[in-house]
């Protein structure tokens, strides 16, 4: 059975594919041979407040003829999720990069769409300590204390994204959103307790993952 998620990002991709095409070119004299843009992940920086995790996410864009992008995308994370075990701690650090191209195209005067392709990969550390107990002392109290450190892991990227112009007249600052589809190709496993969580993707028991991203562009 096909996933919801799946059907929707399949069928933005064909239309962002099908307004490509139909788009005209109003001038090829005005367009820039390369564009060069910083943004960053405003959105992660609304976790730091939080116990749960802190993420850090920025990126460069270089666009030739305002058509292909060149994108590479670095981040930091630390990530605490609640329930990870339910008798224990847990904790992954890390860092991770993504590098990508696609295809953008000018939806409005105001608005751009685009869909991309990315290759990603995290190294990362993982640290805590379960502990069960017998209630009845018939057995010794188990504990499992979990050190990891210079994992690796490497996944794939479809990703769907708009932004729009905050000044009326200037492409200088641009809010946007990238709709991610992430796929795990593989990490370092671990016996007799697996890897849980992945800094920039994610749980490691989960092979396709879902994220959005909001971000603020800055283009020069």
């Amino acid at each position: 059975m096909v996933k919801p998620y799946l059907l929707f990002i399949f069928k933005l991709s064909l239309s962002t594919l099908s307004f490509a095409q139909t788009e005209q070119v109003d001038s090829l004299a005005s367009t820039r041979s390369v564009t060069t843009s910083l943004y960053i992940d405003y959105g992660k920086l609304l976790t730091i407040p939080t116990n749960i995790e802190t993420k850090y996410e920025g990126g460069l864009e270089l666009l030739f003829i305002e058509k292909f992008p060149l994108i590479i995308e670095v981040g930091q994370a630390i990530l605490t999720p609640e329930g990870a075990y339910s008798n224990g701690t847990y904790e992954s650090e890390g860092t991770y990069f993504r590098v990508g191209t696609g295809y953008f195209n000018q939806f409005t005067a105001k608005n751009n769409i685009g869909i991309s392709f990315r290759y990603a990969s995290s190294t990362f550390s993982e640290n805590g300590r379960i502990f069960i107990s017998s209630p009845s002392e018939s057995q010794e109290d188990y504990v499992q204390n979990i050190e990891r450190e210079d994992l690796t892991a490497n996944w794939y990227e479809i990703v769907l994204n708009t932004d729009m112009r905050l000044l009326k007249d200037s492409d200088l600052f641009r809010l946007g959103l990238k709709l991610r589809f992430r796929m795990l190709a593989n990490y370092d496993e671990q016996t007799p307790i697996d890897v849980y969580s992945i800094p920039g993707y994610g749980r490691a028991f989960d092979k396709t993952i879902p994220a959005a991203n909001f971000f603020l562009k800055v283009t020069f």
